[in-house]
């Protein structure tokens, strides 16, 4: 073999070799792209498969329920950001306003509803989850009953995307450790938490 053809050979290999290395990682990308994308739709749907049946709400008077339940069903990812300000963080250990549609928490509470269907509502308009969760917080953050704010309050407060400039630092955050009061004039939740009012709520509205 000459030296001409050694070096043509050698040129050849090296182009196959490299164009080889190319097609696996660009294989490699599109597997990867596809794993993360089938990880996302099963944890959305994980998350919808978590709200109760919204087609259990049969009755005509529970046709503002159902659309709630349906709302939190259509958008768990979304209502898995928000918060819910019933007062159900305290009463139920509610994390998240999606938390009161795996129950039939919802079903009694008319601030878990709305915060729901305004959440479906801007989604469908195109609003991101920094103007829905700025227009929820706007509206219900003044009804808490609570004076002071839950763990999952602090959190959710730090987390939010609509201030974040304004998150509270750490020596900040371990304030007001004590169990919240209720405001003067209000009861727990004012629809939850297990009080009469809220039991009796949710058998008219079955």
């Amino acid at each position: 073999m000459t030296s001409t053809k050694f070096w043509q050979n050698n040129a050849k290999s090296g182009i196959i070799g490299c164009m080889a290395k190319h097609f696996t990682l660009i294989t490699l990308t599109f597997c990867a792209s596809a794993l993360i994308s089938s990880l996302s739709a099963w944890g959305e749907e994980s998350k919808s498969t978590q709200v109760l049946d919204p087609e259990q709400f049969k009755d005509p008077t529970q046709i503002l329920i159902k659309k709630g339940y349906l709302a939190a069903k259509t958008v768990p990812d979304i209502c898995a950001k928000l918060f819910c300000y019933c007062g159900c963080d305290i009463t139920d250990k509610h994390s998240s306003l999606l938390d009161c549609f795996t129950s039939d928490h919802g079903v009694g509470c008319p601030i878990c509803i709305e915060e729901a269907l305004i959440a479906l509502a801007m989604h469908k308009k195109g609003k991101d989850i920094c103007e829905i969760q700025y227009a929820v917080d706007k509206r219900y953050a003044k009804q808490y009953p609570f004076d002071s704010p839950s763990e999952n309050l602090k959190k959710y407060n730090s987390e939010r995307l609509w201030d974040v400039d304004k998150r509270p630092t750490k020596s900040q955050s371990k304030e007001n450790d004590k169990v919240p009061e209720l405001k003067k004039n209000k009861k727990s939740g004012n629809c939850c938490g297990g009080s009469s009012e809220h039991s009796k709520d949710k058998k008219d509205a079955k």
